[in-house]
């Protein structure tokens, strides 16, 4: 890990190479865009899934290559005469444990490239072009392309990804390199201490992120186990990685009654009868599950099975319409925890996301869209286009005080012209207000949902508790954390 070091080793050479490959690739850098069409498309080659494609450590499935994972571009957004065209990248899981949610995500991201480049672009008219990689949900996948695209793209910013234990695992890259990483769909806890980096004597953070902080879906499933079930004890079983480990501890933490068990579970593995059998060794009230649909249906299928009994509470990585009519029958009474959309921007990018891109929004797929929208704004009000600029900027655009600016093309126009003006403004997201904090990250407000089979048999959802932003607000940080970063 090479948070908080000095602006020292390797991030200058990779300076110096930087300003080689500017040099020396103008026009000739054959960057794979993806603005154009669905945002979908193929793996390009980069080899097999290996495993069960989950984010943790399961077999690497080779590298066929780094090109073509869900880009192509017809060519209509290269440089729009206003200088060098900017690399921007993003990296989605569209195959592994996320495969489900990756391809709505990167159309968010091509939506706001094409919504950015149809404004004219930043900085004088420079348009993006887009790299699309698959992180095929996996931390040695995915920490390769980076530094693939790092070498061969010179990128200073990207959007990923959506598996908090892949992101854990790009950060020190990003860092490392100086450049902006905004994560789309990753919210594990210990990531608000990721990506930190003193460079010139200042404590920059290279890794941001619009979607939440799982601290504050531990908190609203703790609510849950705390004042709709009124529960006395509860077990929970996570995935083995940041992700399900900061979300259980976060909940069992909020939690008034007894954790008796806290069960750690592999992703590649098939029989759960062991860890079940530990998680209701002392009969709990509830039955806490924070895992990925590809293991969650198999151990809510033993769980069932086995009679284990326990009032079940999920967290949103199950939040599968699919999934739950699948198993009708066991989700019915069941509760899940899901974050709230409720952005201004949210009717125009949903709408947007059909029409232009012929994709159906996704868990994170509005995230995607707006570290989009920010990493521009945050770019064209630095004056510049680098990942210390970016971040520097990047919270300055995202809150008050400034003038309000939603989603869209007309929208980063008129974006352009206010910061032109030495005017603020306040981007207001499709997915949240996006107001990013100290640590780059927004308060999110979250719902919990009851499951309830219907009469055709399939699983209706019903909103039965509410948690604001503000419920979150001082409840998510130590005061060691608070004073490690200089935050207030």
């Amino acid at each position: 890990m090479t948070d908080n070091e000095d602006d020292t080793g390797s991030s200058g050479s990779r300076i110096n190479r930087r300003k080689y490959l500017a040099m020396s690739a103008v026009g000739a850098t054959g960057l794979a865009a993806g603005c154009g069409g669905d945002g979908g498309g193929g793996d390009g080659g980069d080899g097999g899934d290996g495993g069960d494609g989950s984010d943790g450590d399961d077999m690497d499935g080779g590298d066929g290559g780094d090109g073509g994972d869900g880009g192509g571009s017809d060519g209509d957004d290269m440089d729009g005469g206003g200088g060098e065209a900017i690399p921007l990248a993003s990296f989605c899981p569209l195959s592994g444990a996320g495969g489900a949610f990756g391809p709505g995500q990167q159309a968010g991201f091509n939506m706001a490239i094409e919504d950015m480049n149809e404004a004219g672009g930043i900085l004088g008219g420079r348009t993006f072009e887009a790299i699309n990689r698959d992180t095929e949900t996996k931390p040695d996948r995915a920490s390769a392309k980076l530094n693939t695209v790092i070498s061969n793209e010179n990128i200073e910013a990207f959007v990923g990804t959506w598996s908090s234990g892949v992101s854990a695992t790009l950060a020190p890259i990003a860092a490392d390199n100086q450049i902006m990483q905004m994560g789309n769909g990753t919210t594990s806890p210990t990531l608000a201490e990721q990506g930190w980096r003193e460079v010139d004597g200042e404590l920059l953070k290279y890794m941001g992120r619009t979607s939440p902080n799982d601290g504050s879906q531990g908190i609203a499933m703790a609510g849950a186990l705390n004042d709709i079930i009124e529960a006395d004890s509860a077990a929970f079983m996570h995935v083995d990685n940041p992700y399900g480990a900061g979300l259980a501890r976060k909940a069992s933490e909020a939690f008034n009654g007894e954790t008796t068990a806290m069960v750690p579970v592999a992703k590649q593995t098939s029989d759960y009868t062991s860890a079940l059998d530990q998680a209701f060794a002392d009969d709990p009230d509830v039955f806490g599950l924070i895992v990925y649909p590809a293991n969650g249906e198999s151990i809510l299928k033993q769980w069932n099975r086995g009679g284990y009994g326990g009032q079940l509470v999920m967290s949103e990585s199950l939040f599968l319409q699919d999934l739950f009519n699948s198993l009708p029958d066991i989700f019915d009474g069941s509760y899940i925890t899901s974050m709230k959309i409720e952005g201004p921007s949210k009717d125009y990018f949903e709408s947007n996301l059909q029409d232009r891109m012929d994709q159906k929004p996704t868990s994170f797929s509005h995230h995607s869209f707006d570290s989009t929208m920010l990493i521009g704004l945050a770019a064209h009000a630095a004056g510049e286009f680098s990942g210390t600029a970016i971040s520097k900027n990047i919270q300055a655009v995202s809150r008050p005080p400034g003038e309000e600016i939603g989603a869209g093309a007309d929208e980063f126009q008129r974006a352009k012209d206010l910061l032109d003006d030495g005017e603020q403004i306040n981007y207001q997201g499709a997915s949240s207000t996006t107001d990013l904090n100290c640590f780059y990250e927004p308060y999110n407000p979250f719902q919990v949902y009851e499951l309830t089979k219907a009469d055709d048999g399939t699983i209706s959802t019903e909103v039965v508790d509410e948690f604001p932003v503000e419920f979150f607000q001082g409840k998510l940080y130590t005061q060691e954390q608070l004073d490690k970063y200089n935050c207030e």
